[in-house]
């Protein structure tokens, strides 16, 4: 119960520094730096585009701000991830709805991770241009059963 406690307060403490001003100009320095140190400029200057934040919002608010393998609601935090990664999707594709749905910062992680190994098999890319949503929750919800 003391446990239970503890942790709902450090969740409380946590939430409330994420959302204050200082939480919100670091998370932005680090998303500025990631852009010009590791990001592909292409997919930099895409995720910037006028054409990505229209869809990316009708998505988020498509999918009710619901991680749509956890069913986790978000709130404002806009984790819009393509199903076919951008660096594999053609032009349709990377702004096509059918190819987008909304995770947590966890699942994404857990995906992209996922995507990372995958893509370095024998035709990763092949195999990765091929995986649907459908795959994809069941493979994530796998994992996060495992990690319980």
């Amino acid at each position: 119960m003391h446990q239970a406690q503890h942790e709902q307060e450090w969740q409380e403490k946590k939430d409330k520094y994420r959302r204050s001003k200082l939480g919100q100009m670091i998370k932005a320095s680090k998303a500025k730096q990631y852009d010009q140190t590791q990001r592909d400029p292409e997919a930099t200057a895409f995720y910037h585009s006028k054409q990505w934040k229209k869809v990316r919002d009708a998505v988020f608010a498509r999918d009710m701000a619901t991680d749509q393998v956890t069913g986790e609601v978000l709130g404002d935090r806009k984790v819009v991830d393509h199903v076919i990664p951008l660096k594999l999707c053609t032009a349709k594709q990377a702004l096509d709805s059918n190819n987008l749905w909304v995770l947590s910062y966890k699942t994404h992680y857990r995906k992209t991770k996922l995507e990372q190994a995958i893509a370095k098999q024998p035709h990763g890319d092949t195999k990765l241009r091929h995986l649907d949503k459908q795959w994809w929750t069941k493979v994530l919800r796998e994992k996060k059963e495992n990690k319980q």
